[in-house]
């Protein structure tokens, strides 16, 4: 997990914004992976967002919390990203995601509505999904199980 933080690092520090945000989106399916190994992907997937992203991701209103990109709208994201929005392979909620969803990269712009459309400043995003990336893996690496989990991760040596 760690050499996939370092690279999505390198990729925000470098601007590369289409690789930075595919690690980015698919770090909620490895840790969720890892903490529920047995959980249906779309849900460990959520859960884990919404627990280690979700908070800066909601605002407070008078009627309780309420998020303005949820675990299931991150999924949908990721889902979007990989199978080209291809209705045929998307859960039902993530169908047209990239019609509610717009990345940027201005900064003052991120958790705008434009036209209907949420923007998210690709920088801020992909460090809010590497800082709970972070999080969780020192959480997990007290865990002897998710450790195991962990070193079955791809390697890549050098030469």
């Amino acid at each position: 997990m760690e050499v996939y933080l370092k690279s999505l690092q390198q990729c925000i520090e470098a601007d590369n914004w289409p690789a930075a945000l595919c690690l980015a989106l698919s770090l909620p399916d490895m840790a969720g992976t890892v903490e529920s190994p047995r959980g249906e992907p779309r849900q460990r997937y959520m859960d884990w967002f919404n627990a280690w992203v979700g908070s800066k991701y909601r605002t407070q209103l008078l009627v309780g919390q309420q998020a303005f990109l949820s675990g299931a709208d991150c999924y949908g994201l990721k889902c979007a990203m990989l199978y080209q929005d291809a209705p045929e392979s998307l859960h039902q909620h993530d169908v047209k995601i990239f019609d509610r969803f717009r990345f940027t990269v201005s900064e003052a712009d991120h958790g705008a509505r434009k036209s209907g459309n949420l923007y998210l400043h690709a920088g801020r995003f992909c460090r809010d999904l590497m800082a709970g990336g972070e999080a969780w893996l020192k959480n997990a690496q007290r865990d002897p199980k998710k450790t195991a989990m962990l070193g079955r991760t791809l390697k890549i040596e050098s030469a």
